[in-house]
């Protein structure tokens, strides 16, 4: 996983109404967290925002410059305001690379089913995220499964996910990641619609035969009088 680049400045504002102007300001409080105490630090709100943006998952690795320092660390929290959505405060945790680390991964799919392809069944991903352990070198950007084998009727389980070497996925071997189902039946449904309106149809039809023999029928019997 690529390390993204971000500066952070040493915190000196501590108390409450500091740390308000200081977010008036467009900077977001943090802690860093590792070896050793942990250190107060702040953030550019818009910069932190680009880089979310721009991260193609929900964990970004960092390569977090505060002073003269170098820290690799990982957002482990955000804080966020239930109704204006500031961001309060930010918690980053510094790793090492050859540190296993826990994140959650997108599952990304990769070519077209068979079963779509020709069979015009429909594909389901059951899965779009999943918990992964590894190394931060180790660690991919997305998870990519190819499921162009896929027939209908078949599942692809986790335990048949292809994953880079050193990572291990936490989650259940036997949980569906993507499968593929039998189109839904569209075709009954019209060709019920389409026979209900036959029979009425018919019974039209039927009323108006019935309608054109009593007509014929009353000249008959004035005649006959």
């Amino acid at each position: 996983m690529k390390a993204i680049e971000l500066e952070a400045k040493p915190r000196e504002a501590r108390k409450r109404n500091q740390v308000k102007a200081l977010r008036s300001e467009g900077a977001v409080p943090g802690v860093l967290y590792g070896s050793g105490e942990p250190s107060k630090v702040q953030v550019d709100d818009r910069e932190f925002t680009q880089l979310l943006k721009n991260a193609s998952s929900e964990t970004v690795l960092l390569d977090l410059t505060v002073g003269d320092q170098k820290h690799l660390a990982m957002v482990q929290e955000v804080q966020i305001h239930p109704l204006s959505r500031q961001r309060l405060h930010i918690d980053f945790r510094e790793v090492k690379p050859d540190q296993a680390v826990v994140v959650t991964l997108p599952i990304i799919t990769e070519g077209e089913p068979i079963g779509v392809k020709t069979g015009g069944g429909n594909m389901d991903q059951v899965l779009r995220f999943v918990k992964v352990k590894g190394t931060p070198a180790a660690l991919p950007e997305e998870l990519i499964i190819n499921v162009e084998h896929l027939d209908i009727g078949h599942t692809l389980h986790v335990s048949e996910m292809e994953t880079p070497e050193g990572i291990e996925v936490l989650a259940n071997e036997g949980n569906p990641v993507v499968s593929v189902a039998k189109p839904r039946v569209v075709v009954e449904t019209a060709a019920t619609e389409d026979g209900e309106e036959g029979a009425e149809g018919e019974a039209a039809e039927g009323e108006s035969a019935a309608e054109g023999t009593g007509g014929d029928a009353k000249p008959a019997e004035e005649g006959a009088d």
